[in-house]
């Protein structure tokens, strides 16, 4: 019931085999989170993969702290969002809702672990990339872009995160969405302006939209990569999957 990801719309869900799990247990470690506890929040580094053993996660709503999605992860379930591949940062609020205990692999080992077990990482890729697909579908997610219409650097901004498939609402200067959005933020409204999460965006350029989802990292100088992918388009996307398949 893999639902986080629009029941993986085009394709059947997979659960990771036992060998896989076992694989998870001997890399990471045992963590228990109460009920309530916030296990990602938007801007903070997705660092880590969570494989649920028992309990339930919820994408909480960024603006009524309420359930946002009518499903939730349980367990044999595990969270992650595309940005999880290059290091980038949660754009996703996730909850506890109730007593919840899970694996936890680091990112490194864990893409060392999807780079030897291919099978693992093409399921693991092709549930982050469904999910990707249907915040894209939705425009869901924590960039709201209000007054793209009135103001060239919000459309350069909404280019940037289209050309890199990055989920965003756009709303009109001069409407009541964009008053209540502001409103919901806290903040006052005044022209157009960037939110992320709840918070407005200073300055707002590409650049500063890009360091808030922890896309502009720098490329170590002297690192040996099998694959080097520039630009987050869709052919880049695609390389990445089947790279990714590939055990790359």
């Amino acid at each position: 019931m893999e639902t986080i990801g629009g029941d993986l719309r085009h394709m059947q869900r997979t659960p990771l085999s036992e060998s896989h799990v076992a694989a998870l247990r001997a890399a990471g470690s045992i963590v228990r989170y109460p009920a309530g506890t916030f296990l990602s929040r938007p801007g903070t580094p997705a660092d880590r993969f969570t494989y649920v053993l028992s309990g339930e996660v919820e994408v909480v709503n960024l603006y009524t702290d309420e359930r946002h999605l009518p499903s939730t992860l349980g367990p044999a379930q595990f969270m992650g969002e595309i940005s999880f591949l290059n290091g980038g940062n949660w754009s996703m609020p996730l909850r506890a809702t109730v007593d919840t205990e899970v694996i936890e692999v680091p990112r490194e080992i864990m893409l060392t672990l999807m780079s030897q077990i291919p099978e693992m990482s093409d399921i693991v890729i092709s549930v982050l990339s469904a999910r990707r697909r249907r915040q894209l579908d939705d425009h869901d997610g924590a960039l709201i872009l209000i007054g793209e219409e009135a103001d060239r650097e919000i459309r350069r901004i909404a280019e940037f995160a289209s050309r890199n498939r990055i989920p965003y609402s756009a709303i009109a200067l001069d409407t009541d969405e964009a008053r209540a959005m502001a409103q919901n933020c806290g903040i006052t409204l005044t022209g157009p302006c960037v939110i992320f999460g709840r918070e407005m965006v200073p300055d707002p350029t590409p650049q500063t939209v890009a360091r808030l989802l922890g896309l502009n990292r720098d490329l170590a100088e002297e690192a040996v990569f099998d694959v080097l992918i520039v630009g987050g388009g869709p052919a880049g996307v695609a390389a990445g999957v089947y790279a990714g398949a590939e055990g790359l």
